[in-house]
């Protein structure tokens, strides 16, 4: 299905082969290396011609380099379609050819057509007929139809994507999918897994298994290609909770208990695959075919290779590496979660030791099967081998390396019977790769007569080849049973490697069976729990190690004193290659040990091995070899975190965190699991690490590592060394600890989404958040603690000032916390703003004088308390989301000592608390006036809800928190606010935005603002200081927010400031506006000018409302005191008709909000006050609305085509005709009118109003 995607996305993938189908972690199948790919349509020819025309111009390119380009595009031509080969482009039918192949190699463990040979293997694919598939099993009809229709040579028969979907093939598989389907649409739990399990056989971990297994050809190939569809199983997976349907349809019932049954088959291996992060087998060679190219090619069959695959560690799995989100109340607590993410699976990791080509390359194993004197039998041959015919073979296998040396002395025949048994010995050591054919062997008396061959062997030649197959049989045994002669074959590779202690090249072919006999008997005591041990390792053994490791340092050291300085680098010693190598083959038998080893008794975990290992670390110039070794200290701290311990307290942490610069990432990981190791159990050395500002951003250094593993590791350590000391965390903060961790916790949101893929990093992200978190709440506790301590204090004691100085300062802790999106919600809570009130109560008596901060600590750090503070107050502020919950807490407890802070003596506190109260003030009287609303429709439903106590309760806790707001801000701000408008400069400017946000959504505050002394203060400040200053600006926006609110017309007593205000500071925007609009200068505010026209309009809006009342009152016989009233506004605002001739000069502008605004004022002014303007006919005015019908009176509405046309109808109408008719503006404006009326300018409603104009303007 994913390569139907490709193609349905209009690509060819051009080289399908098996190493570009992926399994990841989760089960996933995933295409992978579009290298070849290309687009549908476009031909090889225009690729490479691009690619020769990107590369450097005036070259003439010969055919020869075009042929040399082309072959670098052919790809695997073993899964070429028979087309390709003879020069044709690739298509959607070549790459389904490609599929045939793959389906084919999953069940041969070959592709259909091989050859060493190019020239061949297209002779094949062009001739040749399909192999038959050969395999124990024949393949199913079904099975082999498909890969005849697939396999194809001719492109046009070959299957497409309809006859492949459709075939009989898939027949069961999709009856299987159409069953979950049903099954979870009917209430049940789907059980992809319970449907294979039931379709064949457990899979077990060894894939030959399957060759003794009864076979089933209607399924059996059905049961390999399910395996193409893990992720699916994955997915079902998840769904493990049971559903069951209840009575009602509706109704879903979901059960997670423990009650469900025993996982079988492969139940058992999907829940495997879910838990672990990577799939891993205990044979490398287990994944790899085993059958040859033919029948034929005998030799071929047993080569023997090392596959780079680790093998997989049972112990691995124990460790609980699921962190939850839920809080942790103790240390203890967190620090076992801390120790249960420390090692993960890739620092658990067990890689052999023989034929590992990281620590030294070996040939390939070879032998002739002609002059073999036991018969070949390959691998399945040897499996379905019976009993007896199994200890037949056996015997001859025992007789043939047992057999004695011929009495001649000839060496020919000496040389001849060394030869046979050196052909045995590889021959077994091909077969030797297969983990039951090994379990076989090394259990019986093969492997005694193996050991007795190393003592008698008359040369190392057959030596080496018995030791080799000895370390084969180890490594990849996974059974041990009792009877086994395991202990002699140690014994005998002790006593060889006591003998040759100072032969390097010898003990290369002794430590690595020695090393995979030692660490086979661990894993097999560590799975059978078994502390008595299986058998008897004798101590020789693990002291022969150590000596070979300590011998190799101990002559370093030597060299190093006797002054060899052609051997010394940079980094230390450099040893000869043998050595290097066999101290990497020590290091990772250690390696492997210590991670099954699981007490501290263990004869390899000392303190002395850990100084071996640590020596071998620092000083090596191998890198293959210091990541063995610092990984071997690592797993032995694991066991025992006093080896580590030591090292640390010989050498000193600067040095041991000295070894994480310019290293790669595996040695920063071993080394950070190390150290933080050694945390967990000494507090000491904790102390001495978070105490050395530079050993602690080594570590943060760490978390710009592009490996998530280290930045994981790194994070665990800084949880570590922050844990008990404040001091530390405030210094991780200011070097960007919280933005490391928003970077790391954006990347890892598409991981976390998915629950079966949670990385690493998200688990020990999620573990230090939490550990934030509360420490974010610990110094808040430390800091009123210590501040209630020196309450009413005249002389603070040294200790006090000492405290006060280390901790007070770890505020900005819970401040850069608090700023990241990560920790607010889980640090604003009810009780952390309860502490920010009594916080703020401090800094209101440092304010007051009652509390002198400056005799404890200086005044530096006082001020940076008291803003650091005021800035947590700030953010609390800035997220209406944190507060919403907390209403109540935050009117009470917040609000009370900000509105005395804003009268503070210190301008710049007294500044930042007017912002934060313009913040906060706006979104509590938003959200209160939410509340009144809420009340409002609950009193409206109180009836049908038939919750009248409930209601009445809250209703009251409303109306109480609404009157605890009103009360304060009117006591405790508005009635001494004064103070703050007369204040120097930038007081006034921020009380003025406070006064803005108090009356955007409060008619109460408006009412409060206009029966106090604060409008004459507006007024004046208006007046006193330039348009384009903050402070007029804003005033303007509070006079929009008043008049908003009906306030003026009930305040007569300011009614005539704010019109002497308006008409003064409008005229003067007026003309900076049209000044700038004439010339690219300095141009007004347009926010300024729009809340200027929302002032004007208001007002005038008002008085005609009042005149509008006054005249219904009129008609209906009412008394005359609404016409009064109204005389009496009129007269108040008259010296706004001064604003007509400004409006009008406004008129042509090109800005359509500017130009509304200017119509609708304008319209109101005329209809109140006609054209009392002075010169509203002006020839300047004329002007301007001519001007206005050119550029506005086609592309407007009719609507404001007709109110434009009004006000010049009412102008004419009002003014004296000879006045302005006879001028040539006013012939302008008559022959304006008379083309819009000829050319259809303006909309046909409008035209009527045109007409009579002119009418009025020209006579009948």
């Amino acid at each position: 299905m994913g390569l139907k995607h490709i193609h349905e996305s209009e690509i060819i993938l051009s080289d399908l082969t098996p190493a570009k189908i992926l399994l990841d972690g989760s089960g996933i199948l995933k295409l992978g290396n579009f290298c070849l790919s290309k687009a549908k349509g476009e031909t090889l020819e225009e690729t490479i011609s691009f690619l020769s025309d990107s590369e450097e111009t005036g070259e003439d390119k010969s055919l020869g380099d075009f042929n040399s380009m082309r072959k670098r595009f052919q790809g695997n031509l073993a899964y070429k379609a028979p087309e390709i080969v003879q020069g044709s482009e690739t298509s959607v039918s070549s790459d389904l050819w490609a599929l045939g192949c793959v389906l084919y190699y999953m069940y041969t463990g070959n592709p259909p057509f091989f050859s060493e040979s190019n020239t061949e293997l297209a002779e094949m694919l062009l001739n040749q007929e399909l192999p038959p598939p050969r395999k124990t099993c024949p393949p199913s009809p079904d099975f082999q139809s498909l890969l005849n229709g697939l396999l194809t040579k001719n492109p046009e028969k070959r299957f497409g994507w309809t006859e492949l979907l459709d075939h009989a093939f898939w027949k069961q598989l999709k009856q299987e999918n159409n069953k979950e389907e049903v099954s979870f649409k009917m209430g049940h739990a789907p059980s992809s897994c319970s449907s294979f399990s039931e379709s064949k056989p457990p899979i077990s971990s060894n894939t030959n298994a399957l060759t003794r297994t009864p076979c089933n050809t209607d399924t059996h190939e059905q049961q390999s290609m399910e395996q193409m569809f893990s992720g699916q199983l994955r997915n079902d997976q998840a769904l493990q909770k049971t559903i069951t349907v209840k009575d009602s349809p509706d109704e879903w019932d979901i059960d997670a208990g423990d009650d469900d049954p025993e996982p079988t088959g492969v139940e058992q291996m999907c829940q495997t695959l879910q838990l672990n992060k990577s799939y891993k087998s205990d044979n490398s060679k287990e994944l790899r075919p085993k059958s040859g190219v033919d029948d034929d090619s005998t030799e071929t069959i047993f080569l023997h290779s090392y596959s780079a695959t680790t093998r997989g560690n049972p112990s691995t799995s124990d460790s609980p590496n699921n962190i939850g989100s839920a809080e942790i109340c103790s240390k203890a607590d967190m620090a076992d979660r801390v120790r249960s993410l420390l090692y993960n699976e890739s620092d658990l990791t067990v890689t052999p030791i023989i034929d590992n080509p990281k620590i030294v390359k070996s040939a390939s194993v070879r032998f002739d099967p002609k002059t073999l004197c036991v018969p070949a039998y390959s691998v399945e041959k040897l499996i379905s081998l019976s009993e007896e015919e199994w200890s037949g073979f056996l015997l001859q296998l025992c007789s043939s390396l047992e057999e004695q040396r011929p009495s001649t002395t000839q060496p020919s025949s000496q040389s001849t019977a060394i030869r046979s048994k050196l052909n045995l010995l590889c021959y077994l050591c091909c077969v030797a790769g297969h983990t039951t054919i090994a379990n076989k062997l090394i259990n019986s008396t093969l492997l005694l007569v193996l050991t007795k061959e190393l003592r008698k062997a008359p040369n190392w030649d057959l030596r080496s080849k018995v030791l080799r197959l000895m370390g084969l049989l180890a490594l990849h045994c996974s059974h041990l049973e009792e009877s086994s002669h395991i202990c002699e074959a140690v014994s005998m590779l002790a006593d060889l490697l006591r003998e040759n202690l100072k032969n390097s090249k010898l003990k290369q072919f002794l430590i690595p069976p020695l090393g995979e006999f030692l660490y086979l008997i661990c894993s097999q005591e560590e799975k059978r729990g078994s502390p008595e041990g299986l058998c008897f390792v004798p101590a020789a053994a693990y002291t022969g190690l150590m000596r070979s490791l300590r011998e190799g340092v101990a002559q370093a050291k030597m060299e190093m004193v006797e002054g060899s300085f052609q051997t010394v680098s940079c980094c230390g010693w450099k040893p000869v290659q043998d050595d290097a190598v066999n101290h990497h083959m020590i290091a990772k038998v250690i390696e492997n040990i210590s991670t099954v080893v699981s007490g501290p008794s263990h004869p390899l975990v000392t303190t002395e091995m850990g100084a071996a290992l640590w020596y071998l670390f620092t000083h090596s110039t191998v890198e293959a070899v210091r990541v063995t070794a610092i990984s071997s200290l690592s797993r032995l701290t694991r066991v025992n975190p006093a080896v580590f311990l030591s090292v640390l307290d010989t050498c000193g942490p600067a040095a041991v965190m000295e070894g994480m610069g310019g290293t790669g990432a595996r040695v920063q990981q071993h080394l950070l699991t190390a150290v933080a190791t050694v945390l967990l159990t000494s507090t000491t050395q904790t102390r001495r690490i978070s105490q050395n500002q530079d050993l602690v951003l080594k570590v943060l250094r760490c978390l710009e590592s592009p490996s998530t593993v280290t930045r994981g590791k790194a994070l665990l350590l800084l949880l570590l060394l922050t844990q008990d000391n404040k001091q530390t965390l405030l210094y991780c903060c200011q070097n960007r600890l919280v933005l490391y961790l928003e970077r790391d916790l954006r990347k890892a949101i598409p991981v976390r989404n998915n629950p079966s893929q949670s990385g690493y990093l998200c688990q020990c992200l999620d573990l230090l958040i939490i550990h934030l978190s509360a420490a974010a709440q610990a110094i808040m506790d430390d800091n009123l603690n210590l501040l209630r301590g020196v309450v009413g204090r005249r002389h603070p004691s040294k200790a006090q000032s000492k405290q006060l100085k280390q901790t007070l300062p770890t505020m900005c802790v819970v401040l850069d916390l608090l700023s990241s999106q990560i920790f607010r919600a889980k640090i604003v809570t009810k009780d952390f703003l309860i502490q920010m009130g009594f916080m703020l109560n401090f800094i209101t008596t440092v304010d007051s004088n009652e509390l002198d901060l400056t005799l404890f600590m200086g005044a530096t750090i006082a001020e940076e308390l008291i803003r650091t503070t005021l800035s947590i107050v700030e953010v609390l502020s800035q997220h209406y989301a944190l507060i919403s919950t907390y209403h109540s807490i935050v009117v009470q407890d917040l609000l009370p000592p900000l509105t005395s802070l804003a009268f503070s003596k210190n301008a710049e506190w007294s500044v930042f608390v007017l912002k934060v109260l313009s913040e906060l003030s706006l979104v509590l009287l938003v959200q209160d006036d939410d509340h009144t609303k809420e009340k409002e429709e609950r009193t409206r439903q109180k009836k049908e809800m038939e919750k009248t106590g409930e209601n009445a309760a809250e209703g009251r806790e409303d109306g109480k928190l609404s009157g605890q707001i009103l009360s304060l801000l009117s006591k405790s701000l508005l009635l001494r606010y004064d103070i703050l408008l007369a204040a120097t400069e930038p007081i006034p400017l921020y009380a003025l935005k406070l006064l803005v946000s108090l009356t955007e959504h409060n008619a109460q505050i408006c009412r409060l603002i206009s029966q106090g002394r604060i409008l004459p203060m507006v007024f004046h400040l208006i007046m006193a200081n330039s348009v384009t200053s903050g402070i007029v600006q804003t005033g303007i926006v509070l006079l929009c927010n008043l008049s908003g609110n009906t306030v003026f017309d009930q305040q007569l007593q300011y009614h005539e400031g704010l019109i002497k205000v308006v008409v003064s500071t409008f005229s003067e925007i007026t003309s900076l506006f049209l000044d700038g609009e004439r010339r690219a200068g300095r141009k007004v505010n347009h926010l300024l000018l729009q809340a200027f026209f929302e002032l004007l309009h208001n007002i005038l809006k008002q008085t005609s409302a009042v005149v509008r009342a006054a005249l219904q009152s009129q008609r209906l016989s009412h008394p005359a005191a609404e016409t009064e009233a109204a005389e009496k506004l009129l007269v108040a605002n008259r010296p706004l008709s001064q604003l007509s001739t400004l409006l009008i000069q406004m008129l042509p502008t090109e800005n359509q909000e500017v130009w509304e605004e200017s119509v609708q004022c304008l319209s109101l002014l005329v209809q109140l006050y006609a054209g009392e303007g002075h010169n509203c006919l002006s020839p300047s005015g004329l002007q301007s609305l001519s001007q206005m019908l050119r550029v506005h009176m086609q592309a407007e509405t009719p609507r404001m085509q007709r109110t434009a046309l009004k006000i010049i109808k009412r102008l004419i109408q009002t003014a004296d005709r000879s006045a302005w008719s006879d001028s040539p503006e006013g012939a302008e404006l008559i022959a304006v009118l008379q083309d819009m009326t000829s050319s259809n300018r303006c909309h046909a409603d409008v035209a009527p109003l045109v007409a009579e104009m002119l009418q009025d303007i020209l006579g009948p």
